[in-house]
């Protein structure tokens, strides 16, 4: 039995190598939007009392709008990458679920701003 049969082709394992980035990169880019959304969330609440709201307007309406620029680029990356290997047999995470999970953070970081701008001391 020749164990070279049995082994992927480099082919293949360079196309699992770039779906593997593929998904590592949206990964990257949820997290970053992740982090800037939790840090704009952050000041708004523990810098109520020690700051104007202008200035906590100020840096964290940046912030949250950040992250949602952040979601919206991860789920465009994800599938700019993906429909040019849509052709190929290559497991990925399927395009349906990386949009709707992206629409949905999203829509919090737009439900952040609007509870951002409601906000009274």
């Amino acid at each position: 039995m020749d164990p070279s049969k049995n082994a992927p082709d480099s082919t293949s394992l360079a196309l699992d190598r770039t779906v593997l980035a593929n998904e590592r990169t949206y990964a990257a880019w949820i997290r970053t939007g992740l982090a800037s959304l939790a840090a704009g969330l952050g000041i708004a609440r523990f810098m109520l009392e020690t700051m104007p709201l202008w200035g906590i307007r100020l840096i964290a309406l940046p912030l949250i709008v950040f992250s949602g620029i952040a979601f919206f680029l991860a789920a465009w990356r994800y599938e700019h990458l993906h429909v040019g290997m849509a052709h190929l047999d290559v497991k990925t995470i399927p395009l349906a679920v990386v949009k709707l999970s992206s629409y949905v953070l999203i829509g919090c970081s737009l439900l952040a701003v609007a509870g951002l701008w409601l906000l009274n001391p």
